[in-house]
């Protein structure tokens, strides 16, 4: 009887360490959450302030914002590399992706700053790379557009589309379907810093 307890003693100590570890680790994720939050603020009012009080720094914050590409990339970078993600566990409730097919294509031609690619009939498009889509709706020469920041900077513009799902700041991963093309034919278009690039450096 003395043996039975005694093991009984051990399993309720092992079930209470670690009733109390799993306390303790929600205790410091909770105040690294808190911590983060407070950072954001801080730099966030700190950016305010100077904004309000530096007519230079508030005339150049405007030109920057409203006569440039804000480079929704770069700061995502910056923000991981220096907070983190807040949400560590934020993809593990979502299915892993099977659809891996990179975009292909019957023939590409030039067509205006960018490139047109004749596709297959009823052929779903795979995005090239995941990012965040920074426009959704129509543009002139290019009709249904969807325009894609990647995680690399380089914006990705898929037009003439017939349909899609995709909506403004949705964030895509990597092989994420864009949608289809009308009559088959695709419009691209690629930037970096409001520059157009190569469609070499970009579709490998």
């Amino acid at each position: 009887m003395e043996k039975l307890d005694e093991v009984k003693n051990r399993i309720k100590n092992k079930s209470n360490n670690k009733s109390n570890s799993s306390n303790k680790d929600s205790k410091n994720y909770l105040k690294i959450c808190l911590v983060k939050f407070f950072i954001v603020v801080i730099i966030f009012a700190c950016g305010t302030i100077l904004v309000r009080k530096d007519a230079k720094i508030k005339n150049a914050v405007y030109n920057h914002v409203y006569n440039s590409t804000f480079s929704f990339a770069y700061f995502k970078n910056i923000y991981n590399k220096y907070i983190g993600n807040i949400l560590p566990f934020q993809n593990i409730f979502q299915d892993k992706k099977v659809f891996n097919e990179k975009l292909e294509y019957k023939s590409l031609s030039k067509y205006n700053k960018g490139v047109k690619l004749t596709l297959s009939d009823n052929y779903a498009i795979p995005i090239i790379k995941g990012g965040i889509v920074i426009f959704a709706g129509e543009k002139e020469g290019m009709g249904k557009t969807i325009i894609i920041q990647q995680s690399d900077g380089v914006d990705v513009w898929y037009g003439n589309l017939a349909n899609t799902t995709m909506k403004l700041y949705d964030y895509v991963e990597d092989n994420a379907i864009v949608g289809e093309a009308s009559n088959n034919e695709l419009y691209m278009l690629f930037q970096k810093s409001g520059v157009e690039i190569d469609y070499k450096e970009v579709l490998k």
